[in-house]
C-alpha cells in the first residue's frame, strides 16, 4: 500500500486522457482533461457554486475531482503499489464502480487458481475486497487479469471502431507499467513515448446482445421460411403431375431444411454470443459464492 501514488499516478492518466475535447460520438460528451462536463456539475454542485464550462477548470479543481471522486473512492491509497494505478486508470476511463468490478472478478480469477471461493462482484471497494486483494502474493497476476477484462469490455462497446485502437494502446501501456512498479523494478511515472488515447469507455454504452429470437437475421430466416413452407404445402396437392413440379417440390423442401438449420444455428450462435458479452460487460450474475468463503458476508449488502 502506497499513499504517496496519487500524484505519479494522476501524472500517469493526464497523459491518455489529453487536454479538451468535444467530440459527439464520446459518450462522455464535453471534457476538459479527462474530467466530464457532468462530473464538473456534480463538484461545483456539491461545492455550492453554479455551473460553469468544464473547459475553465482549474488544475486544482481537476486534481481535487480526482482525488475525490475517484482515487478515494476507489480507496487506492489501500491498494497495492502498481494495483493502485491500474484501478484509478480503469476508474478514470470507465467509471469507478466498473474499475471495481474487474477489479474482484480479477481476485476471483486468482483465487479460483488456489481452489479459493470467490468474492461478492458488487463494483463496490469494500473492506472484504481489500482484504482479498492484500492477501494475494501475485499482483502481477492480479493486474494482468484485470486489463484482460478491461479490454474484452472495451471491445463490446459501440466506440470500439472509433476509440479501440487508442484504447488498445492504453491498456497495453497500464499493464506494462503497473506491473513493473508491482515488481518493484520501476517507479510510478509516464514513460516516454506515450500518447493520449481519448474517449470514454462506459458499459452504459455497449453494444445490443444479439437475440436468439429476435433481430433482423431472426426475422429473416423466420419470414423466408415460412415462404418456402407455405409454396411446398401449396404444390404437394399436384406431387407426381409433371417431373418439373416434382423438382421444385424437391428443392423447396430441401431449402426448408436448410433454413431451419440456419435458424438453428443463428440461435446457438446469438445464445453463445450473449453469454460471452453478459460476461465481459459485467452483467451477467456472478459465480456463487462458497459458502466457506469468510470474506463475503460483510459486503452482501447489494
Amino acid at each position: 500500500m502506497v499513499a504517496q501514488n496519487f500524484e505519479p499516478a494522476l501524472a500517469c492518466v493526464n497523459v491518455h486522457e489529453g487536454g479538451k475535447d468535444d467530440d459527439k460520438r464520446d459518450p462522455g460528451g464535453r471534457t476538459a482533461y479527462g474530467v466530464t462536463q457532468a462530473r464538473y456539475n456534480q463538484y461545483l454542485r456539491d461545492q455550492g457554486r453554479p455551473r460553469a464550462d468544464v473547459w475553465d477548470i482549474t488544475v486544482r479543481e481537476r486534481v481535487a475531482i480526482w482525488r475525490t471522486y475517484y482515487w478515494d473512492v476507489m480507496r487506492a491509497d489501500e491498494l497495492p503499489a502498481g494495483l493502485d494505478y491500474a484501478v484509478f486508470d480503469g476508474g478514470v476511463n470507465s467509471g469507478p464502480a466498473q474499475a471495481a468490478k474487474w477489479l474482484q472478478r480479477a481476485v476471483n480469477d486468482v483465487r479460483a487458481k488456489s481452489g479459493e471461493g470467490p468474492i461478492l462482484v458488487d463494483g463496490q471497494m469494500g473492506t472484504n475486497t481489500l482484504a482479498a486483494v492484500n492477501r494475494i502474493d501475485d499482483i502481477d497476476a492480479v493486474i494482468a487479469a484485470m486489463q484482460d477484462r478491461r479490454l474484452a469490455m472495451l471491445h463490446n462497446l459501440k466506440t470500439w471502431a472509433v476509440y479501440g485502437k487508442g484504447w488498445s494502446r492504453r491498456v497495453n501501456d497500464v499493464r506494462k507499467l503497473a506491473q513493473s512498479v508491482a515488481r518493484g523494478s520501476v517507479v510510478l511515472a509516464p514513460p516516454p513515448g506515450w500518447t493520449t488515447a481519448p474517449g470514454k469507455a462506459l458499459p452504459s454504452d455497449a453494444k445490443p446482445l444479439p437475440s436468439a429470437t429476435s433481430g433482423a437475421v431472426t426475422s429473416a430466416v423466420g419470414t423466408a421460411s415460412s415462404a418456402v413452407s407455405s409454396a411446398a404445402t401449396a404444390l404437394q396437392p399436384a406431387q407426381g403431375a409433371s417431373k418439373t413440379l416434382d423438382t421444385v417440390l424437391v428443392v423447396l423442401l430441401v431449402l426448408g431444411g436448410l433454413l431451419a438449420a440456419a435458424g438453428a444455428a443463428w440461435a446457438w450462435w446469438a445464445s453463445r454470443k450473449a453469454k460471452r458479452m453478459a460476461a465481459d460487460l459485467d452483467i451477467a450474475p456472478p459465480p456463487a459464492l462458497a459458502n466457506d468463503n469468510a470474506l463475503v458476508p460483510a459486503e452482501m449488502t447489494a
